[in-house]
C-alpha cells in the first residue's frame, strides 16, 4: 500500500509539471502564450514538492546518498584516457586564459567584437557550471592557476626536495570558504550591478588583478588553498558533487547516481555564505529584470545606477541567506540537533537549487550568446581576421524556440528544488528516525516552497 501510494504521489507531482505552463524564454520574446495563469503555475510547482516529500517519507526511511557517491569504477582505460586528457585540458585552459588576457588588454575596445566578455560571462560562467555539473570537475584541470601552481610547485620540488607545503585539513579562516565568498560577491557585482561590466579594459584590470592575488595566495599558502579559497574551484567543485561522473582519491574514474555526490560535501566556515551568494545573485538578475526594478532604477545611469543595484543585490542575497538560515535552525531544534549546526548540516541541499536557478536565468544567454565565442575565435582582438574561416558566422537565434527556453527554465527550477528536498531528508535520517526526520524537515520544505514560488514567478515577470 505505502509503494501504491507512492507512486500515486510521484505520478501527481509530475502531472502537476506536466500540466503546467511553460515560463516563456528568460529575456527573449514575450510570455502572453501561457496557457495557465501564473499564480496556478506556481502553486503547481509548489504542490510538486509538497508531494514530493510526502513520497520520500513513505520511502526514503534510511539514509542512501552516502553509500551511493561511492560510486562504481569505470575501468582502466577511462583511467588512462582522463590521465592524457587532463594534460591536454591543462594546455588549453591556460592557451584561453592568455588569449582571453591578450584580447581584454590589447584587442578592440568594442564588446560586442571582442573575445574577453565572451569567454567570461559566458563560456566560464555558464558553460563550466553547467559542465562541471554534468561531467564532473573539469574546472581542476582546465583552471589556468592550478596548471600555474602545479609547475611553479615541481620546480620548487625540484630544486629544494621537502614537504609540498599544501594546507592542512582544518577549518581556519585562511582555509575557510570565506576567500572564496568574498570573490563570489565581488564578481557577481561586477556581472549584476557594475555599469561598464563588459568594457574589455576593464575585464584587463579585473583578470590580471585576481590573478596576481590568488597566484600569491598560493605562493604563501600552498596549491591545496585554491581548493577552498579560490571562488571558480570552490563554485564549480561543489556543482559537481552533482554530476555521475567523478574521480575519486585514488584518481580513478567513478560513476555514481546523479546528486549522490552531495552527500559527500565537507561544510566550512563561510560554506552557507558562499552558496547563498550563488543562489542569491541569480535571484537579483530576476529581480533586477522586472518592472519593480526598472521602477526602483528610473532614470539613473553611471555610478548612481550601479549604487542601487548594489544595494538591491546585497538585499536580496540578505532575504536568502535569512530564509534558509532560519529554516536550517528551526530543522535542528525540531529535530534535536544542534540548532546553530542546522543551516552546515542541511546546506548541500541548497546546491541543486543554486545550479537550477543559474540553469533558469542563464540558459538562453547561453544557447544564444554562446554562439558568439566559436565566431570571435576567428578574431579574438576585432581586427578583421578570419583565422579558422568562421568570422562571418551569425549568430542562430532559431537554435530554440521560446517554449523550448521556458520549459528547461521551469523544469530546472522544479528539478532542482525536488533534489534539494531529497537530499536534506537524507541527511536527516542518518540520525534520526523517519518520523522525527520528517518533522524537522517542514521548515525547510516551507523555505523550498518560497524559493520555487519565488523564482518562478521571477522568471514569469521579468
Amino acid at each position: 500500500m505505502r509503494r501504491r501510494l507512492a507512486a500515486l504521489a510521484v505520478g501527481s507531482g509530475a502531472a502537476l509539471v506536466i500540466m503546467s505552463a511553460p515560463a516563456g524564454a528568460h529575456g527573449i520574446g514575450g510570455r502572453s502564450d501561457l496557457p495557465l495563469p501564473v499564480w496556478m503555475f506556481a502553486y503547481g510547482a509548489a504542490a510538486a514538492l509538497v508531494i514530493s516529500f510526502l513520497a520520500l517519507r513513505l520511502l526514503w526511511q534510511t539514509a542512501r546518498l552516502t553509500r551511493a557517491a561511492i560510486g562504481r569504477l569505470v575501468g582502466r582505460p577511462a583511467d588512462a584516457a582522463l590521465g592524457i586528457g587532463s594534460v591536454v585540458l591543462r594546455v588549453l585552459g591556460l592557451a584561453l586564459f592568455a588569449l582571453t588576457l591578450a584580447a581584454a588588454w590589447v584587442g578592440t575596445e568594442d564588446s560586442s567584437r571582442n573575445l574577453a566578455p565572451v569567454v567570461v560571462y559566458v563560456v566560464l560562467w555558464v558553460g563550466m557550471a553547467l559542465l562541471s555539473a554534468v561531467l564532473g570537475d573539469w574546472w581542476r584541470a582546465l583552471s589556468p592557476f592550478d596548471t600555474i601552481a602545479a609547475v611553479a610547485t615541481a620546480a620548487r620540488r625540484r630544486a629544494w626536495p621537502g614537504p609540498a607545503g599544501e594546507h592542512p585539513d582544518d577549518d581556519s579562516l585562511v582555509y575557510s570558504h570565506w576567500p572564496a565568498a568574498l570573490g563570489l560577491v565581488s564578481f557577481v557585482w561586477l556581472e549584476l550591478c557594475y555599469h561598464s561590466r563588459a568594457e574589455p579594459r576593464i575585464l584587463a584590470w579585473i583578470i590580471t588583478g585576481y590573478s596576481l592575488v590568488v597566484l600569491a595566495a598560493v605562493a604563501r599558502f600552498g596549491r591545496g588553498w585554491l581548493r577552498t579559497g579560490e571562488f571558480l574551484a570552490v563554485l564549480f567543485g561543489l556543482l559537481a558533487t552533482m554530476a555521475p561522473l567523478f574521480r575519486d582519491h585514488d584518481g580513478r574514474v567513478r560513476v555514481r547516481w546523479p546528486f549522490s555526490g552531495l552527500a559527500t560535501v565537507t561544510p566550512r566556515r563561510g560554506t552557507v555564505a558562499f552558496i547563498c551568494i550563488a543562489l542569491g545573485s541569480t535571484t537579483f538578475d530576476g529581480v533586477s529584470r522586472t518592472r519593480f526594478w526598472s521602477d526602483v532604477q528610473g532614470t539613473s545611469t553611471g555610478w548612481a545606477r550601479t549604487g542601487i543595484d548594489t544595494v538591491g543585490l546585497l538585499w536580496v542575497i540578505g532575504i536568502v541567506l535569512a530564509v534558509y538560515v532560519l529554516a536550517a535552525m528551526a530543522a535542528g531544534r525540531i529535530g534535536g540537533t544542534d540548532r546553530d549546526e542546522g543551516p552546515r548540516r542541511y546546506v548541500h541541499s541548497l546546491v541543486p537549487i543554486a545550479l537550477a536557478y543559474a540553469i533558469a536565468h542563464y540558459f538562453s544567454l547561453f544557447v544564444i550568446e554562446g554562439q558568439s565565442f566559436v565566431t570571435l575565435l576567428s578574431d579574438p582582438f576585432g581586427r578583421g581576421w578570419n583565422l579558422f574561416g568562421t568570422a562571418t558566422r551569425l549568430i542562430d537565434f532559431t537554435v530554440v524556440t521560446p517554449r523550448q527556453i521556458a520549459w528547461v527554465q521551469a523544469g530546472a527550477i522544479v528539478v532542482g528544488h525536488v533534489a534539494g528536498v531529497a537530499v536534506a531528508h537524507d541527511r536527516a535520517v542518518e540520525t534520526m528516525s523517519p518520523e522525527r526526520a520528517t518533522r524537522s524537515q517542514y521548515p525547510l520544505l516551507v523555505a523550498m516552497i518560497a524559493y520555487t514560488a519565488g523564482g518562478l514567478f521571477l522568471l514569469m515577470s521579468s
